[in-house]
């Protein structure tokens, strides 16, 4: 009875490790594709901190300055992001190694025990005995009966020893494998501090580059001129969009956007802070135009398509930051800004209401904000004229 329990207990066992291998296997090949995506961020992140490094203090531009830092701030929020991803998936296959280890362990014991119990018995035996069976059989159909009997018993007892190395074997590997996965993660761990420490310092280098825009009114001069030139290459951009055309097959109704004045979705629930048209500074008497609104949102608050279209670019722009613009048919267009991260890609189709991207702080010099713009063609409309009332639909 107890080697028939001894049995069932190891068959219950070697399912639960089989179990515990293929799910091991599926996560190992996760875990190997965010290192693929961990290796190409790590590669954007050197080869963007190469290029600052090479402009140096010969940037002239000062909010070109500040979108380099913004964009490896974002790189470092990114690769932040992935590596802590990657962690958790090593950190559940240790668990599931764990689990594996400990019932390779079970039924090495048994099958230890098992075998012991089979060399115990064949020790105690006369060295006689199996010519004993044979020579004691009553006929030749029974001593050929015994010699099966006997060839059986030592297939199993050969089954049993290979057994038992194989699970000796197998206990080694995934001994070895999650010293190694141990080591993964005392490696990410080490490269999240680093990277946090940089991010930190990215920080700082941005909040002093805001400080002498806002303080030094040479640096602030610079800011309006290089706010002046990236609405050129803003406009320039749309210009080229409205060139390149997009399928109308691909596009919403032409008037359906057009219809909406006044009953736009608000592109993020907040305040504005800055409105459409001049605004003169308060300190240096500068005037600077806005082509849209902006409005202060919380950090990573989602931003919503105020209408249903294509999108036709997501990418970087100076003293915008992190972008995405939106063909809503019929001439008409919006552009989003100083956005964090995005959810959808150039040529995607987008439905009302549905979240294009979360209120970051890129290339902003407000804070966490979303820059709003409503354009027929190259004409900048004023976004207040379109947007219903807050909490409308």
């Amino acid at each position: 009875m107890n080697a028939l329990r001894r049995l069932v207990l190891i068959a219950c066992v070697g399912a639960v490790l089989g179990s515990a291998v293929v799910l091991a296997q599926t996560e190992g090949d996760e875990i190997d594709a965010k290192q693929a995506e961990l290796d190409r961020i790590r590669r954007e992140i050197e080869a963007h901190r190469q290029q600052s490094q090479k402009l140096g203090s010969q940037e002239k531009q000062v909010l070109k300055k500040l979108s380099g830092i913004d964009k490896d701030i974002d790189l470092s929020r990114s690769y932040l992001k992935k590596l802590a991803e990657q962690e958790d998936n090593i950190d559940s296959q240790i668990g599931d190694l764990r689990v594996m280890i400990g019932g390779r362990e079970i039924v090495l014991t048994q099958q230890e025990e098992a075998l012991g119990g089979r060399l115990r018995q064949m020790y105690k035996r006369d060295p006689k005995y199996t010519w004993e069976i044979f020579l004691g059989a009553a006929s030749i159909d029974q001593a050929i009966t015994r010699y099966q009997f006997m060839k059986l018993i030592a297939a199993q007892d050969a089954h049993l020893i290979a057994d038992f190395r194989a699970s000796k074997r197998a206990l080694e590997v995934e001994t070895v494998k999650l010293a190694e996965s141990l080591q993964e993660v005392s490696e990410l761990r080490e490269q999240r501090a680093q990277e946090t420490t940089q991010l930190e310092r990215s920080k700082r280098q941005r909040q002093n580059v805001l400080a002498g825009i806002r303080s030094e009114k040479s640096k602030h001069a610079k800011a309006i001129e290089d706010l002046e030139a990236a609405q050129a290459e803003l406009q320039a951009l749309i210009d080229d969009i409205i060139r390149r055309g997009t399928s109308n097959k691909d596009l919403p109704p032409s008037g359906e956007f057009a219809a909406l004045r006044g009953r736009l979705l608000w592109p993020v629930a907040g305040k504005i802070i800055r409105g459409f048209g001049k605004h003169t500074h308060p300190k240096y008497g500068t005037v600077t135009m806005n082509n849209g609104v902006d409005i202060q949102a919380p950090a990573g608050a989602p931003i919503v398509a105020v209408a249903s279209g294509v999108v036709e670019f997501v990418d970087w722009i100076d003293a915008f930051g992190k972008c995405v613009i939106l063909n809503h048919g019929g001439g008409y267009y919006t552009l989003y800004a100083h956005v964090a991260s995005t959810m959808v890609s150039q040529g995607q189709k987008v439905g009302r209401g549905q979240a294009i991207a979360e209120v970051g702080d890129t290339g902003s010099l407000e804070g966490y904000v979303c820059h709003f713009e409503v354009r027929m063609g190259r004409r900048a409309l004023n976004p207040t004229e379109w947007l219903g009332k807050k909490g409308s639909s």
